[in-house]
């Protein structure tokens, strides 16, 4: 890698981190591998961050936030419900898997490990802060009806979306992935249709 200020090499760093962590998971984000990702010694990474925690931790975190952006951006032409199952991660796509298994690979580590639950706990908030303005905008146009706290029905859809995304390892005993939508369908007409 060539000469960059130390804001770059950080900003270099951490996007190599997140390309490891979305293509191999969290764990396999090692500085080792981060390293030769970037394309430096492993003394510049240790030299940037002050642990590997913190390293994916981060890339987790920006990871996340990306992927909320991007919702954003292409999600203004859907329908309120079809934008409330896409910020819910629905249906699963190629990177909607990955994006599944990092999010359970993070919610155990974050069990064990307090860097880990921060980055975590900072997630979901966000997520739970972009689901909860979904609903309220589908509220404006109409389209949901029930006057329970979006910030309740929010909690709850996550919720249950967390648990369905536990049971996708049980794919080949019997739990597709259209289960999981006809599920998150029910709840969400119960809740907000």
């Amino acid at each position: 890698m060539s000469y960059l200020k130390r804001e770059e090499r950080h900003a270099a760093i951490l996007e190599a981190a997140m390309r490891v962590t979305l293509a191999e998971g969290v764990v396999a984000t090692t500085v080792r591998r981060i390293a030769a990702e970037a394309g430096i010694a492993v003394g510049q990474v240790n030299h940037h961050f002050p642990s590997a925690t913190h390293l994916r931790a981060q890339a987790f975190l920006q990871l996340a936030k990306q992927s909320l952006s991007s919702f954003a951006v292409v999600s203004k032409n859907y329908s309120a419900v079809e934008r409330l199952q896409r910020v819910l991660g629905y249906p699963l796509d190629d990177k909607g898997m990955r994006e599944t298994y990092l999010w359970n690979e993070m919610m155990l580590l974050a069990e064990r490990d307090p860097i880990m639950s921060e980055a975590y706990s900072t997630a979901i908030s966000d997520w739970h802060q972009a689901t909860a303005k979904v609903i309220a905008e589908g509220r404006d146009e109409k389209t949901f009806r029930s006057s329970a706290n979006a910030d309740d029905i929010a909690w709850r859809l996550i919720g249950l979306v967390c648990g369905l995304d536990g049971l996708l390892s049980f794919d080949s005993a019997g739990f597709p992935k259209s289960e999981i939508m006809r599920h998150l369908s029910s709840a969400i007409k119960l809740e907000l249709l």
